[in-house]
């Protein structure tokens, strides 16, 4: 199945070190970078996007060469076939205070699968 939100697997080591994966998805813009990680629960063996999101999305900044100031960090959890509530599409854009070379605090905010879109696009 398609996923526009994703355009690779990202490894990384979580908390004490797990093997941990996420959905990746960075669109460039000018002044600014759009930077989707997606929450693969069903075949991530470790931590989730939300307990390592500062540490995430600073690696993302340094392994892509990302300019911290600039992006636009989103947590994306794709649709799960149940009709269970907290198994719907959700989007968090992440909210951070950079501290020298880490990001803290982070900050959440409820997007809509447009506004995400529109993001992207714009």
């Amino acid at each position: 199945m398609e996923n526009k939100y994703q355009d690779q697997v990202y490894n990384f080591k979580g908390l004490w070190d797990l093997p941990s994966i996420c959905g990746l998805k960075i669109v460039k813009k000018p002044a600014k970078t759009i930077v989707i990680a997606t929450d693969l629960y069903d075949q991530n063996p470790g931590t989730s996007i939300t307990e390592w999101n500062t540490k995430l999305a600073m690696e993302l900044c340094n392994n892509f060469k990302l300019n911290p100031k600039e992006i636009i960090f989103i947590e994306h959890t794709p649709h799960k076939d149940t009709k269970l509530e907290f198994n719907r599409e959700t989007f968090f854009q992440v909210n951070f205070t950079l501290d020298n070379d880490k990001f803290i605090n982070p900050d959440w905010n409820q997007l809509t699968k447009e506004e995400v879109d529109n993001l992207i696009s714009e």
